[in-house]
């Protein structure tokens, strides 16, 4: 999963996108754990800090929210890990 958000940043870096809007990948049919993919987000944007102006999340909570894999839907995990966030590239 981490090499595939790495994969999406990267291509919109090399195509000169400074403004991204992202889901909440694989946290839905494909049941990957909200808490675990905010986290892998956060670390990849980190690494990617100064790349891009904007980086939004637009997650709703559906069908696949509430299930044994993320019991409290996925805005939760993604507002606690990333809302708010300010990323500066390290010199």
């Amino acid at each position: 999963m981490r090499k595939k958000i790495e994969n999406l940043l990267s291509i919109a870096h090399y195509h000169k996108h400074d403004c991204l809007i992202l889901s909440a990948l694989g946290c839905g049919a494909f049941r990957n754990p909200p808490d675990h993919v905010a986290k892998l987000f956060r670390s990849v944007i980190e690494q990617y800090a100064g790349f891009f102006q904007t980086i939004i999340f637009a997650i709703i909570d559906d069908h696949n929210s509430g299930q044994q894999h993320n019991p409290d839907g996925n805005f939760k995990s993604f507002k606690d890990e990333l809302d708010g966030q300010s990323f500066k590239p390290m010199l």
